[in-house]
């Protein structure tokens, strides 16, 4: 029998949408199952999910007035936030998973009574075989204190939560070595 991990797994927007930035319920159940199956395996499974400002932004199509970038964030976060986790409810209950949503920001990883509160929300939920969803909480968060992306969010909820193992999901061909735009940095 293979060893029981942590597994931290990252899906990116793009792999999470469509092209409209509309949720992409196909892949997200291919996701779920396979995520659902993994837990039956007995591994502990930490889900790092983007998609919600795109899923909010193909809600709210129809924006009659002009938003700045932060106004346009927080309202596209709130809206798909709620749609995106209540669809991962719904794809984990057909098996029989609970699933719960964790939102963070970048400075509950620097405070220690964050991060240990954090730490110990996400050990409740998973020795109580709750999958937590973790996502930036984007409504909230300050520009300058934002993760650069949810590779980042992911790689620090791996070292938060001793993950064995950090999956990411995108469509990228790989990992620059630097700043892509450096000309040095190599794929």
């Amino acid at each position: 029998m293979a060893k029981k991990m942590r597994l931290t797994i990252k899906i990116g927007s793009n792999v999470l949408t469509r092209k409209d930035g509309s949720l992409d319920v196909t892949r997200m159940s291919a996701l779920v199952d396979q995520s659902a199956w993994l837990r039956n395996e007995g591994h502990e499974v930490i889900l790092v999910s983007s998609g919600a400002v795109a899923s909010g932004r193909s809600e709210l199509k129809h924006i009659q007035h002009d938003l700045d970038s932060v106004d346009q964030r927080q309202l596209f976060s709130a809206v798909g936030q709620a749609k995106l986790i209540n669809r991962y409810f719904e794809l984990f209950r057909e098996y029989g998973i609970a699933v719960g949503q964790v939102l963070t920001m970048k400075e509950n990883f620097n405070r220690s009574d964050h991060f240990q509160t954090q730490q110990n929300c996400m050990m409740v939920m998973l020795e109580n075989n709750v999958i937590p969803i973790v996502n930036e909480n984007d409504t909230v968060s300050v520009t300058e204190l934002m993760f650069t992306d949810n590779d980042e969010l992911a790689g620090l909820v791996t070292e938060m939560m001793n993950s064995e193992m950090l999956i990411i999901l995108s469509n990228i061909d790989g990992i620059f070595s630097g700043d892509p735009s450096d000309g040095n940095a190599q794929l």
